[in-house]
C-alpha cells in the first residue's frame, strides 16, 4: 500500500531527470505528466471479471489502483497485468466476485508506469478515462418513473451521487427539467449497497441513453406499453393497462392495423387510455388493438363483439327439424364464414345466416333434457349471452291465405290426431285439413261465415299463443279460356254476408282495355259463382273483381298458343298449322326465329289456326319457331324443309363403280332424306330402279353423294326428298369409253386367244378389231378389266411386221376405245414356252448355286 503522504520520486520519462517533490507538488507534476498520457488511450473494455485498459507501446500506463474513502483511508489495492503485443500494451485489472463490493471510493488513485517503470503514483484518476460501469441485469424502468434500482458494477468506483442521461424526445414535457438521475440512499454508510443502486428516474417512454463519464453511451428503454384489459361501453374503449404515457403527444392506439384519429383520444395516463370507438357494423368480430407510446407497441389485445342470439323456435324432438335463431350479429363481414351452432351437445347442420337470423337443421333427439344453452361461433368468436332452447314447445308466429286455404304457420302443431284447435277461445272439431310432417304448417278450414276470428292451437298439451285471422276474398276462374271465348266464369270464397246479395263486378287493369263489367248471372250456394262478358281479349289479363265493399286483384291467362307444325314449299312460305294464333284486336302476332321478330297481320292469320310468311335467307332454317300472341309463348318447333334445288353436277363420266354428284340446293340439313332412282335412256331397259348411295352435307347448300350404279347404258334420274314422290330435279348419268391398258402376242400363222387388259369393260361387247382389217373373234366379258377374243390362224404374213406396235379397238355398247399397243409375235407358242421354261430352270440352278456357297462358307467359319 503506497503511503500518499510521505514524499516518491518520479522519474520524468522524456527528459530522463529525477525529480523529487512533496505533495503539495503533486497535482502540477500530473498534470504535465498525464498530458501525454492521455492522448495514448487506445481502447477501454468493462467486463463481469475484468477492467482492461489499451496503450500504445511507448506510452505510460495504469499498473495499479488504489481505492480511497473519507481520511484517505484505502479500501482496496489493486494492480493490473499488462501485456505488450507488438504496438498495444494491453493491461488487465482482474476482479473476483468479493472484490465488487470493495471496489468503491471518494477518490481513485492509480500507479502509472512505462516500460514495467513505475514512474509516478498517487494519480487522482479522472473516470472520463477509465473504463464505463458493467451493469449485470437490464435497466428497463416503468413509464411513470420512480425510484429504480440500477444493477451493476464499478459504479461507485468514485462516489456516485447522480447518473446523466439523455432525452431523445423533444417535445416530452420533461427535457428541460433536469439531465440525470438522483442516487438515493446512505452512501456514506457501510452496508450501503453499492452495486444496486436506487435511482430517481423521470417518467418517460420510448429510448433513452445514460451518458458514462467517458462519453460511452448506455441505450435502455422505457418498459414495453401493456394492455391488461378493455372495457367497452357504448361508444367508448376504456383500455386498462400499465406502462403507458401521460402525454398525449405520444401515445397511439391502434386497432385491427389501422391508427384512430389522435382527435378520438379522450385521455390518456399511465395505467389509462380512453378513446371513442364506436362499433356499429351488423357482424361478429374480434378486434385487435395495439397501444403504442413513444413509437414502441404493446402486446396485442383481442376484444370480441360477439354473436347475441335473442331468440329460437322450438322443433319436434323426435322429428328434429329448422331451427331458426333470431338476434344480432349472427354472420360476419368475412366471404370465409366458419359458422357452428350447438345445441348442448347436438350439432346443427347445413346452416345459412344473415346479421339477424341463422338457420340451421337440428337432428331429433332423445334427450331428457330441456332448457338446453344454445352456443353460436362465428369464425371462433362465441356469444357470452345464454339463450335456453326448449323441444315441443308450439307457438304460432304468422299466417296466410293461399287462394282458398288459410295456412297456419309456426312451430310443432304435432298430428291431426292429437293436436286441437280453439276458434274465439272455443275448441272446435273437423278444421284442421292438414299438418305437415315437420309440424309448421296447419291448413285450416275456414268457419261458416266466421271471416274474422282468433286462433290457438294445443299440442303436447301446450297452448299455443293466439293470433287474429282475418279471411280474404278470394275469386278462382273456372277454366282457361280460349282466345275469342267471352264469357268467362268466376267461383268467388268466403263473401261476407252482408255482400251476398251484391252484384259482383269485374274491372279489366290492363291500361289498354280498362273498363267496369256487370255480372251477367249470379249462383248463389255456399259460394257464388259469376260470369262475365269480356271483349275479345289475349294474353295476360290483370282484374280486380268487386262484391259488396270486398274486392280481391288477380290475374288470368288465355290459352298460349299451340304450333303443331311449320312446312316450308317451294315458293319458300312457311305456313304453321295449329291455334291461338290471332289477339283478334288490335294487337300484332310476332313470328320468332333464330332471334330475329317478324311482325304479322291479321290478314297472314287464317281464321286463328294457320299463320303464313315468306322466309328469307337471312333466317336460320335449322333455328326454332316460335310465336308471341299477346306476350304469350307458344311451343317451339322446327320448320319442315323441302330442298330447292339449283342444280346437279357431275365432275366425272361414271365408271364401273358408279360416280359422284354434287346436289347444290337450299334449305337442306342434316335430316334432310334424298331418294335417286334412275331410268335406261334406251327403250327395252331394265326398268326404274332405287340406286344405293352415300350422301355427305358440306354445308346447308351442298349435298355430294356417290352412287353405286352399274353401266355401260347412260342413264337418266331423278332426285326426290324427304319420301315424297314429287320429282324436284333430274339428271344424266354417262358412263366412260373403255380403255385398254395391255394385251397378249399372238403368233399370225399359228392363231390364238387374245387376252385384253384394261379398264370399265361390260358384257355388252360390240367387237373387237386389230389394225384397219382384222376382226377378233368370239369377244368374251371376264371381268371389268379384262377380256379375251380368237384370231384366226393365216398364212398371209407378207404385210405384219413383227415387233411392231399397232391398233387395237374394243367397242362396247357403241363406246369405243382404241390403244396402239398389239404386237404380233415372230415365234410360235413352242419357242415362247421353251424359252420361259429355260429361263425358268436356269433360275433355279442359280438359287441351288448361293445355298451351296453359303453353307461352305459358313462350315469353314465355325
Amino acid at each position: 500500500m503506497v503511503d500518499l503522504h510521505h514524499d516518491i520520486k518520479l522519474e520524468w520519462i522524456d527528459s530522463i531527470t529525477l525529480i523529487s517533490c512533496k505533495e503539495g507538488q503533486y497535482n502540477l507534476l500530473a498534470t504535465i505528466l498525464f498530458g501525454s498520457y492521455h492522448q495514448s488511450f487506445q481502447r477501454y473494455e468493462t467486463h463481469r471479471d475484468s477492467l482492461v485498459v489499451k496503450t500504445k507501446a511507448n506510452s505510460n500506463y495504469y499498473s495499479n489502483i488504489s481505492f480511497v474513502w473519507q481520511d484517505n483511508s484505502i479500501i482496496n489495492s489493486m494492480t493490473f497485468n499488462c501485456v505488450l503485443n507488438n504496438t498495444i500494451r494491453v493491461c488487465t485489472l482482474p476482479v473476483s466476485e468479493s472484490d465488487h463490493i470493495r471496489m468503491y471510493s471518494l477518490k481513485l488513485y492509480a500507479c502509472v508506469s512505462q516500460n514495467e517503470i513505475v514512474v509516478m503514483c498517487g494519480h487522482n484518476i479522472d473516470l472520463y478515462y477509465f473504463p464505463s460501469p458493467y451493469l449485470i441485469s437490464e435497466f428497463r424502468p416503468p413509464t411513470r418513473g420512480g425510484n429504480i434500482t440500477l444493477s451493476g458494477y464499478y459504479l461507485q468506483l468514485k462516489l456516485r451521487l447522480i447518473v446523466s442521461y439523455i432525452n431523445n424526445y423533444k417535445n416530452d414535457q420533461y427535457y428541460d427539467e433536469v439531465w440525470f438521475y438522483r442516487v438515493r440512499g446512505d452512501m456514506w454508510n457501510p452496508g450501503y449497497d453499492r452495486i444496486n443502486l436506487v435511482v430517481s428516474v423521470l417518467p418517460g417512454c420510448g429510448l433513452r441513453s445514460i451518458y458514462w463519464e467517458n462519453d460511452d453511451l448506455y441505450n435502455f428503454t422505457y418498459q414495453d406499453p401493456l394492455i391488461q384489459q378493455i372495457h367497452t361501453s357504448q361508444s367508448i374503449f376504456d383500455i386498462v393497462g400499465t406502462n403507458f404515457y401521460n402525454q398525449s403527444i405520444f401515445v397511439g392506439v391502434i386497432i385491427d392495423n389501422k391508427n384512430v384519429d389522435p382527435n378520438d383520444i379522450i385521455t390518456v395516463d399511465f395505467e389509462n387510455i380512453k378513446l371513442k370507438y364506436n362499433y356499429s357494423e351488423p357482424f361478429s368480430t374480434k378486434l385487435s388493438v395495439q397501444v403504442s407510446c413513444c413509437d414502441y407497441l404493446s402486446n396485442k389485445f383481442e376484444i370480441s363483439y360477439p354473436p347475441i342470439p335473442s331468440s329460437s323456435n322450438s322443433i319436434p324432438k323426435s322429428k328434429g327439424g329448422l331451427l331458426i335463431i333470431n338476434g344480432n350479429r349472427l354472420t360476419s363481414s368475412s366471404s370465409n364464414n366458419n359458422i357452428s351452432v350447438t345445441v348442448g351437445d347436438s350439432i346443427c347442420s347445413n346452416v345459412s345466416s344473415t346479421s339477424n337470423e341463422i338457420k340451421c337443421y337440428l337432428q331429433p333427439s332423445n334427450t331428457t333434457l330441456n332448457n338446453i344453452i344454445i352456443n353460436v361461433s362465428i369464425n371462433g368468436v362465441v356469444n357470452t349471452n345464454n339463450l335456453l332452447f326448449k323441444y315441443d314447445i308450439p307457438y304460432i308466429t304468422s299466417y296466410s291465405q293461399v287462394n282458398d286455404e288459410i295456412q297456419i304457420i309456426g312451430d310443432c302443431f304435432g298430428n291431426i290426431n292429437s293436436t286441437s284447435i280453439q276458434i274465439n277461445g272455443k275448441q272446435v272439431s273437423n278444421q284442421i285439413i292438414s299438418i305437415n310432417y315437420n309440424e309448421t304448417i296447419l291448413k285450416l278450414k275456414v268457419p261458416n261465415q266466421n271471416y274474422n276470428f282468433n286462433v290457438s292451437i294445443k299440442s303436447n298439451s301446450i297452448k299455443t299463443n293466439e293470433i287474429n285471422v282475418n279471411v280474404n276474398l278470394y275469386a278462382r276462374i273456372n277454366e282457361i279460356p280460349s282466345i275469342g271465348n267471352k264469357l268467362i266464369n268466376f267461383t268467388l270464397f268466403y263473401v261476407n254476408s252482408s255482400n251476398i246479395n251484391s252484384i259482383p263486378s269485374i274491372t279489366i287493369l290492363n291500361q289498354q282495355f280498362n273498363q267496369s263489367i256487370k255480372s251477367i248471372l249470379t249462383k248463389i250456394n255456399e259460394t257464388i259463382i259469376c260470369s262475365f262478358e269480356i271483349e275479345y281479349y289475349c294474353g295476360i289479363i290483370n282484374y280486380e273483381i268487386q262484391i259488396g265493399n270486398q274486392r280481391y286483384q288477380s290475374s288470368f291467362s288465355y290459352e298460349s298458343p299451340l304450333i303443331n307444325q311449320c312446312n316450308l314449299n317451294s315458293s319458300e312460305i312457311v305456313t304453321c298449322i295449329g291455334s291461338g294464333f290471332s289477339s283478334g284486336i288490335n294487337e300484332t302476332t310476332s313470328i320468332i326465329i333464330s332471334n330475329q321478330t317478324i311482325l304479322t297481320t291479321n290478314k297472314q292469320i287464317n281464321y286463328n289456326q294457320s299463320i303464313s310468311f315468306k322466309f328469307n335467307e337471312e333466317y336460320d332454317i335449322n333455328g326454332e319457331l316460335y310465336l308471341n300472341v299477346c306476350g304469350l309463348l307458344s311451343n317451339k318447333v322446327n320448320i319442315n324443309t323441302i330442298p330447292i334445288i339449283k342444280n346437279v353436277s357431275i365432275p366425272n363420266l361414271f365408271s364401273t363403280n358408279g360416280g359422284d354428284i354434287n346436289i347444290v340446293a337450299k334449305y337442306m340439313n342434316n335430316n334432310t332424306n334424298i331418294t335417286i332412282q334412275c331410268d335406261n335412256n334406251k327403250s327395252g331397259g331394265d326398268g326404274e330402279q332405287t340406286i344405293e348411295k352415300e350422301c355427305k352435307l358440306i354445308n346447308n347448300s351442298l349435298l355430294s353423294c356417290n352412287i353405286k350404279l352399274n353401266g355401260p347404258i347412260d342413264k337418266t334420274c331423278e332426285i326426290y326428298f324427304n319420301n315424297d314422290i314429287k320429282t324436284v330435279s333430274t339428271f344424266n348419268v354417262s358412263y366412260k369409253s373403255p380403255s385398254i391398258n395391255r394385251t397378249s402376242v399372238i403368233y399370225p400363222k399359228q392363231g390364238g386367244i387374245l387376252t385384253i387388259n384394261g379398264n370399265d369393260f361390260y358384257d355388252s361387247i360390240d367387237m373387237v378389231t386389230i389394225g384397219d382389217l382384222l376382226k377378233c373373234n368370239d369377244p368374251k366379258f371376264i371381268n371389268h378389266t379384262m377380256i379375251t377374243c380368237l384370231i384366226l390362224p393365216t398364212n398371209n404374213t407378207s404385210n405384219i411386221k413383227y415387233g411392231e406396235s399397232i391398233y387395237i379397238n374394243v367397242t362396247i355398247n357403241g363406246k369405243s376405245g382404241a390403244s396402239k399397243i398389239f404386237k404380233y409375235s415372230s415365234q410360235p407358242d413352242e419357242v415362247h414356252q421353251y424359252s420361259a421354261a429355260r429361263n425358268i430352270f436356269q433360275n433355279l440352278l442359280l438359287s441351288i448355286l448361293i445355298i451351296v456357297i453359303i453353307s461352305l462358307l459358313f462350315t469353314t467359319t465355325l
